[in-house]
């Protein structure tokens, strides 16, 4: 263990002598993640999302390499989050990303029908078949060099998208035409053609990554849909609730009552916070796809395409309502938190002022109480000044009778009589005495 520790130290040290930062080389390398990857014409692509969730690269990665071990190739590094491979009759574009992985198979030339005879057909079956995770975007993209009459004629386009309503911009000073229809076909896949311009393959191949992101975060950043639903009934129960419990605090005269009111709301937040913490990754994550889905429509600079609606105007009327609705449900939800907890203040602020009267109650029923036992005390320190004279005039009379046998002129009642008012004032004056010490010590 530290002969491996003083290599990884001797790793860290650069030729110039100095200890380099132990991340150094992994935020370097950052700036080249997720590469481009050139395209020529014509060229077949297949895009695939796989939804396999924040524990899945260990599975990605071992399907990446029983694919690469298929074909006798070296298998990815453990820790790899994207990789470029050459399979010879296809290259394949894999990368890592938080909730899902993907894959971008490229083909060249067209073949009989590219959307038919697509990249993705060269690729073993049951490799396809075991992929772990679920199919989220499937994508056909298609980019060739076409007569540009021909390659916006209504024959030419039915035959790739039907009768589907079909969207398209020039890309940029490049005057690249795409063509798409956003919607999954007979085979399961969406498609995309692009007719390129002369462009360079770089190019070709920053615009093909482009509109293959397009459409992996747009569908990524629907995924909070079904959410929005499941919340807005919750959120319409609980805001009913609410409304009850709040009519019920304006109602309420029973102090009794007050705590069963109060563990209502304390349910109903704790409710509220359940669903804002199962909601809050899926909408700050939806947020996040959304405006990367705007930065690529913006990357691409869209020029219009005659007869055509743009990209962006198609997304932007269908999927910037659904973001505002995410953006909506995660406000309400929030505010119905502030309610419930201001509720819930309100009601404790009503229990704490109940009890504050209560305790100012019973304060004063305990200094009456100590009033009358001042009394009782009082009237007892008298009964007792009493009683101990009592006594002590009685022993004072017993030693008077025995001492009348040494002094037979002594008087034993004269004595006693004589004694008594020193011997009462004594122990009056004593027992004050011992009240003013046992005072004094308590007060200090």
């Amino acid at each position: 263990m530290v002969q491996e520790e003083k290599l990884a130290d001797a790793a860290r040290v650069t030729p110039c002598l100095m200890k380099e930062f132990s991340t150094r080389h992994i935020l370097n390398n950052e700036v080249h993640s997720r590469p481009f990857i050139q395209v020529g014409s014509p060229t077949r692509c297949c895009h695939m999302a796989i939804l396999t969730g924040e524990a899945g690269q260990n599975a990605d990665l071992e399907h990446l390499a029983a694919l690469c071990r298929h074909y006798n190739l070296p298998t990815p590094p453990a820790d790899s989050k994207h990789q470029i491979i050459d399979f010879g009759t296809f290259r394949l574009k894999w990368e890592r990303h938080t909730e899902f992985c993907s894959y971008t198979f490229l083909r060249k030339g067209k073949g009989d029908d590219p959307f038919k005879d697509t990249a993705l057909s060269v690729v073993p079956e049951e490799w396809i078949k075991s992929v772990p995770g679920e199919l989220l975007v499937g994508v056909h993209l298609f980019i060739d060099r076409i007569d540009e009459d021909q390659f916006t004629s209504r024959d030419y386009l039915e035959n790739i998208f039907g009768d589907n309503l079909v969207v398209g911009a020039r890309a940029g000073s490049s005057g690249t035409q795409i063509l798409t229809d956003f919607q999954i076909h007979g085979d399961g896949f969406s498609r995309i053609l692009v007719n390129d311009s002369c462009s360079s393959e770089t190019q070709a191949g920053r615009l093909v990554q482009r509109l293959l992101e397009i459409e992996t975060y747009r569908m990524m950043a629907m995924l909070a849909m079904p959410l929005t639903g499941e919340i807005s009934q919750v959120t319409r129960e609980v805001e009913q609730e609410l409304a009850d419990v709040v009519q019920q605090m304006m109602d309420l005269d029973d102090p009794a009552r007050e705590h069963e009111v109060l563990d209502r709301l304390t349910r109903m937040a704790a409710r509220v916070e359940h669903l804002s913490a199962g909601s809050t990754f899926r909408f700050n994550a939806t947020k996040a796809y959304y405006t990367l889905v705007e930065k690529r429509i913006d990357n691409i600079k869209e020029v219009p395409l005659t007869g055509f609606q743009t990209v962006s105007s198609f997304l932007q009327r269908r999927i910037a309502p659904a973001m505002r609705t995410c953006v909506s449900m995660e406000d309400r939800v929030a505010n119905l938190s502030r309610r419930v907890n201001r509720a819930s203040t309100l009601l404790q602020t009503r229990i704490n002022t109940t009890l504050q009267a209560q305790n100012k109650q019973l304060l004063e029923s305990m200094d009456r109480r100590a009033r009358v036992q001042l009394r009782l005390q009082q009237t007892v320190e008298g009964l007792s000044v009493v009683a101990i004279s009592y006594y002590a005039l009685g022993i004072i009379n017993y030693m008077a009778q025995g001492s009348k046998k040494v002094l037979p002129s002594l008087d034993p009642y004269l004595v006693t009589a004589l004694a008594a008012p020193l011997v009462i004032l004594g122990v009056a004056w004593g027992l004050r005495r011992l009240h003013r010490v046992i005072r004094k010590a308590s007060e200090e």
